[in-house]
């Protein structure tokens, strides 16, 4: 951010009291507003602060500090106090030549000692003109001065003899009064009249003057004598001042106390001043902030603008002419060039500087066509994929192109990135971009390679790229890229007269030389080193030069480190080795750097720097700062070397050259436990730590203070106060600021504390206080940082809680458009996609619970909600991984391990992927490999075997395919296997099995050959681990005993094929399997004398076993065929499933989940994971991955991963389990009916045979009742007592208890039934016959009607039945079937009945016209008349129970409210078509599902969220809250406890709770459900229909 900087003016002596108030009182409330109002930072620049005179600056430095504060301050930048003392005056720092002689020519004749002002001043010829110069107080030329006195004493004598000498010469006229005046001014009017003589008119405006004058002022001691207010004060203030109000409008404010004559000017008066002159300062400065802080234009984020900052930095920075700027200018200048200009050059060769003078001369080279010039320097740090996305958006922007900035795909971004040069070259302004560095940028593995550049330049499109020679393998791929291109220009090195030039220019600027002397010395050290950063180095040291300075060989460090170091060494010199080392590793250390401010704010906090401006007279403050002006002179003497560079909004401290840096490391910061404490000290700070009034203890010690003419304190004197240090607070977001401008994101927290956290090892805090707070995820969101805030969930979850901040970064990945498009919604669609998952995670439940605190406003809460895709992790295998994938394997870690044809393998993490490789062993192929738990076994192509320990990737070299062991020419692996402490492998067509002990260190690895008959083709140990079977290409298994290697057995199954697997169970029985699918299942108690138990025949033999798998407890053999898959028990020996493929499909691998018994199926040509419930064999879930097919699937540990010809995702299976529990009827759920008088239970259908009942609480199925057909209506008793159901026209009465279908009554066709609101009546409804009233509990016909009536209910008292009839309301009497009442003023368009008022119903017509009718006495009263634009076909009408408001809802429209009272209607603006609506009972709330208005683009992560769940309060209209949905929805209802039930496309139910907390509505259940984990239950109740009707009616009888 900008700052506001304030010199702050004033006479030390006689300001010391106002100065402290100020500082304690009105500084820091003017930090925080310029920071809350406007995002600016504060700081006050007071010369004075430091205790002692001796740190005070001098004339020089005061100018230069308020030229700083002039060009920087983003406000005002001058603030003067005048009081009642002039002050003393200073001696000059130059007097001319000619002055000085005759200064001391005077001298002499008032017979004055001239020996201490000829000892302070020497005249110096390297100063232009030459003249006498005021010594510095350590300069090793005054030892001789402070031999016999203090060096203050030598001053103030020097003075008196200098003012003495003066006053003669100008009565004499040997010097005019007008040159004589500045050696008698004091600092107070030399800076003011620095500042008159130096601004402009509008800078002055900038200025504010407090003038403070005394009336009866008594003297004091010091002032006997002679008059404080000194003709020099009048002048200042009654002169000088108000020319400045009359010529530049400067704003002076005069203050006038007047005393009493015998007490004079009290503390009590100066307190009163005090005070008002705080109250005055803040209005002045606040209104004066306001109106001259500029708004800011640019975003925080905008990657141009900040680009462009940088560029203008180091152009400036141009001070040696290349002539490689004209081969730039000529390159730019042509027509067409076919390939970039590449730029070749070395560490310190120019290359950025010359890049950015280019830029910002392409305007000026090429003026007529208007170029858009785009420059990417990459010293900025960023996150890899952020690169090319950030040059996209440039040019976008540049263009006005619309541009998805979501993207963060490899091909979709080079995709955009050829686009974009299209849309350039069709443009009339031609593009320039420089691409400055390109071997430093952060890219991701798929734009190394650099394949994302065009073969050839479009017309009107030049690119200029910048490189080392080998750094990163950048210049070999640009060779690659373009092998016929000359335009590969090396930058020539800098020359030694070049550079002594830029020394001279240098040194001239600030006007100075050195003598022939010292050039002579000067020239052979840029002989040895001509660069740039020398020159200036060497301008740092010879500008101290003193013409009597003496010179040598040794005076001068040859190379850049070592001139820096000698930099730093006079740095610490002057301002002390604490202050520059601290500040320096600050600085370095910082992420991005550090504000000014903030440097302050952080040596503040450091209790050896600030102890030592701390007076030991007075006691220690409550607050205490570090000075302001001694970090700004530190960083006055490193300007040119650290410079502010604009990074999100703020302007940031940063080296110029990375030189600086490697010396500071390793000068200050070179232990491990040094730089960890400093980052330890910077994470406090942004943390906020000691902010907001936080104090921190301090230990003053006698040597704590630097005054060393103070008497130190004893120990028993040494306090350790608690000191509020006036650190600013850090919060994630600036609450006051302007909302609309992203800027009131904390970007310096944001960015600085998790890097800081990270490097210091606070790794428990930055998890649980920093990524699992939604405070940072909104302010990362809202700063657009989504990918930074991924990259950091991803690199945190490879040390702690890996599952959790992985889902994290899956949601947010996948949601990431959704969030750039509505910030607001972030709290919903997290709860959305999070809830079902955070019962695997307890360490979630924290972060959940921020959400819902910022949902409580959103109103509406997930109960329970299917998922609507399980988060994953996904990798492109990119061109550098070689050609397709030959073989997979997974480790208990989830690490997948690709073999590629190539040769090569590859591991990947879930999260980096990178190629297997050994250390200090070339480059060779690797020909097979095989995993067991967490070691893998490779083999390469020259016979040499490894194993690898996957959790450390740690190798051993295994030496088993020497002559001595195995002779085989085939090096491919068939299998391994690890059984503790043992290990075995062996070989394609081989009849060796391989044994070792896995801990075996021996040079031979105790290698043990077991020699078979057959092929060995797979290998079981029992689970003793003391004999192994061995099975064989010709159905026979050979049994070794492990300790003597003796060979005990052999079992051969009787089909004599090749086995595929072995599985021993702990009855010492032995499951052999064959490549046809075949089972024989041996007992093994007599391990000598094995005997068949069993054995099961595939009597459909036609194809071979693709793959077999167990579950962990050996209960399950699954095989797996192109066709089918055979489930065999283990426990009963027989065939427990068989599950056939879709139809015209075939499955390529079938895996089962050991821990809740489900099937994992790759289908041939499908991209997707196909999930079946072993219990039920239903498929519950389908695990989407892209538009290929995969190819294979592995289950290690917790994880499962599928690959395809260009990828792996790979999932959580704890959360495939979840999302695969989630119950589910398979098909869509087109109805949901809940039940009136209870909250227990609810019902669904989905159009067949099955009605499903719900557990309310826990949104778990009970079972179903099973039908014979499809049920086609559905009727609950308000009691939930009785279910009544039609299927085929049949009624069925279950009792919903037990499930007991009481009867079947066939003989009508019924369309639809309705039960009483008492519950002891149904009315069943026909189309075509006889509609029946009949009694629930026996089947008992109580009338009959043959009217057909559209839209039917039953009226609250169960006395009639009301629908319409031809534009009529009837009302049928439901004890005699006749109609009892007819409304037919009008044609009826809909009607509903009151539920508090039985005898009434409000009736809409179809003219618009609102009634409401008492049926008793059939009175109509015409309540209002509805608009014209809202009479439409009405889908929903619903009126509350009290008959005050209505739902009126047309097809996809908005959302009406008729307030029936008032006679209002209140229309809900809907941005998309509604769905579903329903009022609730009690007619307070209402809530409806509509698309919804998430679309950024074409970006396909808002699929997700394509329906929204609104809640609104029916009195006003008022929207209470939303939810996203991410399913499709097909049902809705609402309870009358403000639950909202949804049926989803897949069979699921969503349960959803509002919350109205302005009306202290809400749903009222005391808890809400909690998503846990859920088990896989195989008990699902099927309540069985009766075989045949057993009550019949007949049409004919009646």
């Amino acid at each position: 951010m900008s700052c506001v900087k304030i010199y702050l003016c004033s006479n030390p002596e006689d300001s010391v009291q106002e100065r402290r108030a100020l500082r304690e009182t009105v500084f820091p409330k003017l930090r925080d507003h310029c920071r809350r109002k406007h995002g600016v930072e504060f700081r006050v620049i007071d010369p004075y602060e430091a205790p002692s005179p001796q740190d005070w600056p001098s004339q020089r430095t005061r100018q230069l500090l308020i030229q700083r504060c002039r060009g920087s301050s983003a406000g005002p930048f001058f603030v003067a106090l005048i009081g009642e003392q002039y002050g003393t005056a200073s001696l000059p720092e130059q007097v001319e030549t000619s002055e000085f002689q005759k200064v001391l020519h005077t001298c002499q004749s008032l017979q004055l000692n001239t020996r201490i002002l000829e000892a302070c001043y020497q005249r110096d010829e390297n100063v232009t003109p030459p003249c006498f110069c005021l010594l510095r107080q350590h300069s090793s030329q005054n030892d001789v001065i402070t031999e016999t006195k203090t060096w203050t004493d030598a001053l103030q004598e020097a003075k008196d003899v200098l003012h003495a000498s003066l006053t003669q010469c100008t009565l004499e006229g040997s010097i005019p009064t007008e040159k004589a005046q500045k050696y008698f001014r004091s600092d107070l009017e030399n800076d003011l009249r620095f500042v008159a003589e130096s601004c402009s008119s509008s800078d002055m405006k900038r200025c504010l003057c407090y003038v403070h004058k005394i009336i009866n002022q008594r003297k004091t001691k010091d002032l006997q004598g002679r008059d404080p207010l000194s003709e020099q004060l009048k002048v200042l203030r009654d002169d000088f001042l108000p020319s400045l109000v009359t010529s530049c409008h400067l704003e002076v404010y005069a203050t006038t106390t007047e005393c009493d004559r015998r007490q004079g000017y009290t503390v009590a008066l100066r307190q009163h001043y005090i005070e008002g002159l705080c109250q005055q300062l803040f209005t002045d400065l606040s209104r004066l902030i306001d109106s001259t802080v500029a708004k800011r234009t640019a975003r925080p984020g905008d990657a141009t603008f900040q680009q462009a900052s940088l560029c203008h930095l180091y152009s400036q920075l141009y001070r040696i002419e290349r002539v490689e700027a004209q081969e730039i200018k000529a390159y730019l200048r042509q027509n067409h060039p076919k390939y970039p200009l590449v730029l070749i050059g070395g560490p310190c060769s120019g290359k950025t500087v010359l890049m950015a003078y280019c830029a910002s001369q392409v305007q000026i080279w090429l003026d007529s066509s208007h170029p858009v010039v785009i420059t990417h320097v990459s010293h900025i740090p960023s996150h890899p994929t952020l690169f090319l996305n950030c040059i996209c958006h440039q040019i976008a922007d540049s263009y006005d192109h619309p541009f998805d900035s979501c993207i963060q795909d490899v091909p979709q971004l080079k995709d955009t990135f050829t686009e974009l040069l299209a849309v350039a070259s069709s443009s009339k302004y031609p593009l320039i971009l420089m691409l400055d560095g390109l071997d430093q940028a952060p890219m991701t593995e798929g734009l190394q390679q650099l394949t994302w550049l065009p073969h050839s330049l479009p017309p009107n499109v030049k690119i200029i790229i910048s490189t080392t020679y080998t750094k990163s393998g950048t210049l070999a791929s640009l060779k690659a890229r373009y092998p016929d291109s000359n335009l590969f220009l090396e930058l020539a090195p800098f020359q030694k007269s070049s550079c002594s030039q830029m020394l001279t220019g240098l040194l001239k600027s600030s006007n100075g030389r050195i003598t022939s002397g010292q050039q002579f010395y000067v020239n052979e050290a840029l002989k040895q080193c001509p660069l740039p950063l020398y020159a200036e180095l060497l301008y740092r040291q010879v500008s101290l030069w003193h013409s009597e300075t003496e010179v040598t060989e040794r005076s001068l460090s040859q190379g850049i480190h070592d001139n820096i170091n000698r930099f730093l060494s006079h740095l610490e010199e002057k301002h002390g080795q604490a202050l520059v080392s601290r500040s320096l590793s600050f600085l370095t250390l910082s992420r991005y750097g550090l504000t000014e401010a903030e440097l302050t704010d952080i040596l503040s906090c450091e209790d050896d720097l600030v102890s030592v401006f701390l007076s030991f007279e007075d006691p220690p403050p409550y607050r205490l700062r570090f000075p302001e002006v001694v970090v700004e002179r530190l960083l006055l003497d490193l300007e040119g070397f650290l410079m502010a560079r604009l990074i999100s909004g703020s302007h940031v401290l940063f080296w110029v050259s990375r030189h600086f840096r490697l010396v500071i490391l390793r000068r200050y910061i070179d232990p491990t436990d040094t730089s960890k404490e400093i980052h330890y000290r910077l994470a406090n700070y942004f943390s906020g730590r000691w902010a907001y009034g936080r104090t921190k203890s301090l230990v003053i010690t006698p040597d704590t203070n630097m005054e060393s003419h103070k008497p130190p304190r004893s120990a028993a004197t040494q306090v350790k106060p608690h000191i509020d240090r006036n650190a600013y607070g850090q919060p994630w977001e600036w609450k006051t600021f302007p909302e609309s401008f992203p800027g009131a994101v904390n970007f310096r927290k944001v960015h600085e504390l998790p890097y800081h956290l990270k490097l210091s090892e606070r790794l428990e805090e930055l998890c649980r206080g920093v990524l699992l707070c939604y405070d940072f995820h909104h302010a990362m969101l809202k700063g657009g940082l989504v990918q930074e805030l991924i990259s950091w969930l991803e690199e945190t979850s490879q040390v702690l809680m890996p599952r959790e901040l992985v889902l994290l970064s899956c949601i947010l990945r996948g949601s990431s458009c959704a969030f750039m498009n509505s910030l607001a919604e972030t709290p919903l669609i997290m709860q959305a996609q999070l809830l079902p998952f955070v019962g695997v995670f307890t360490e979630l439940e924290g972060y959940v619970r921020q959400l819902r605190v910022e949902n409580v406003r959103c109103g509406i809460t997930m109960v329970r909600s299917p998922a609507h895709t399980v988060p994953c992790t996904s990798l492109r295998l990119s061109g550098r991984m070689g050609s397709s994938v030959t073989d997979v394997a997974m480790a208990d870690s989830g690490a997948v391990v690709l073999l590629r044809s190539d040769g090569s393998v590859w591991v990947w993490n879930g999260l980096t992927s990178e190629q297997l490789a050994l250390p200090h062993v070339p480059t060779f192929q690797w020909a097979s490999f095989k995993s067991s738990g967490s070691l893998l076994l490779l083999s390469s192509c020259c016979k040499r075997l490894f194993l690898c320990d996957m959790s450390t990737m740690l190798f051993e070299e295994i030496p088993v395919l020497n002559p001595e062991i195995n002779q085989t020419n085939d090096v491919t692996l068939d299998g391994f296997l690890v059984c503790s402490p043992n290990m075995f492998w062996w070989y394609k067509q081989d009849h060796c099995v391989f044994m070792c002990a896995t801990e075996d260190k021996s040079p031979d690895c105790g290698i043990t050959q077991l020699q078979c008959p057959g092929y060995v083709t797979c290998v079981s140990c029992s689970l003793d681990a003391q004999y192994v079977f061995c099975g064989q290409d010709n159905g026979n298994v050979s049994i070794f005993d492990i300790l003597s290697n003796r060979s005990l057995s052999t079992i051969s199954c009787p089909m004599k094929r090749p086995l595929i697997g072995l599985k021993l169970t702990e009855t010492e029985m032995i499951t052999c399997i064959d490549n046809a699918g075949s089972l024989f299942v041996w007992n093994i108690q007599t391990i000598s004398n094995p005997t068949l138990q069993t054995e099961w025949f595939d009597s459909e033999y036609t194809e071979e076993v693709l793959n077999i798998d167990f579950t962990k407890d050996n209960e399950v053999v699954l095989v797996c065929k192109k066709q089918k898959i055979i489930l065999w028990s283990s426990s009963n020996f027989t065939v427990d499933d068989q599950i056939r493929a879709p139809e015209g499909k075939a499955f390529v691998q079938v895996t089962l989940d050991c821990v809740s018994r489900f099937l994992l199926a790759l289908l041939e040509g499908c991209p997707f994971v196909l999930v079946w419930n072993l219990c039920t064999g239903q498929c519950v879930l389908s695990l989407t991955t892209s538009t290929e097919a995969l190819k294979h699937l592995k289950v290690g540990g917790q994880y499962l991963s599928a690959v395809s010809a260009s990828g792996i995702i790979t999932w959580d299976m704890d959360l495939v389990r979840i999302a695969a529990l989630i119950p589910k009827t398979g098909s869509k759920i087109t109805n949901v009916v809940l039940v009136k008088d209870s909250a227990e239970h609810f019902y669904t259908t989905d159009g067949k045979e099955l009605v499903w009942k719900w557990n309310a609480h826990s949104g778990e199925t009970e079972g179903y009742f099973l039908h014979h057909t499809p049920v086609t209506a559905l009727a609950i008793s308000p009691d939930g007592a009785y279910l009544v159901t039609v299927a085929s026209g049949d009624i069925y009465v279950w009792r919903t208890v037990d499930g007991v279908n009481l009867y079947r009554i066939s003989g009508s066709v019924v369309s639809q039934v309705l039960i009483t609101p008492k519950g002891n009546h149904v009315v069943s409804l026909s189309d075509e016959g006889l509609s029946r009233v009949w009694k629930v509990s026996s089947g008992h016909v109580v009338c009959s009607f043959r009217q057909n009536v559209k839209d039917p209910l039953i009226s609250p008292e169960s006395t009639f039945l009301l629908g319409l009839q031809e534009g009529n309301l009837l009302a049928i009497s439901l004890w005699s079937g006749f109609v009892s009442r007819r409304f037919s003023l009008s044609h009826v368009l809909a009607f509903y009945p009151i539920l508090e008022h039985p005898d009434y119903v409000i009736v809409i017509t179809l003219s618009g016209a609102i009634y409401s009718w008492k049926m008793s006495d059939d009175t109509i009263c015409q309540r209002f008349q509805m608009p014209e634009h809202l009479l439409a076909q009405t889908v929903v009408f619903q009126v509350s129970s009290d008959g005050n408001y209505a739902l009126f809802t047309a097809v996809q429209s908005d959302i009406n409210i008729l307030d029936v009272a008032q006679g209002r209607v209140c229309t809900v603006k809907v941005n998309a078509p509604v769905q579903h609506a329903c009022l609730g009972i009690c007619g307070k709330y209402a809530a409806y599902i509509s698309g919804s208005t998430l679309n950024h683009l074409n970006c396909a992560s808002n699929l997700c969220f394509r329906f929204v769940l609104t809640a609104i309060r029916v009195s006003d209209g008022k929207r209470v809250g939303r939810f996203y949905l991410c399913r499709y929805p097909c049902a809705m209802s609402i309870s009358d406890n403000l639950y909202v039930y949804i049926g989803f496309e897949d069979g699921s139910v969503g349960i959803y709770a509002i919350t109205d907390t302005e009306e202290n509505g809400t749903a009222n259940k005391s808890n809400l459900i909690q998503e846990e984990r859920r088990q896989s239950s195989c008990t699902v109740h099927i309540w069985q229909p009766l075989a045949a009707p057993n009550l019949m009616w007949a049409d004919c009888l009646l």
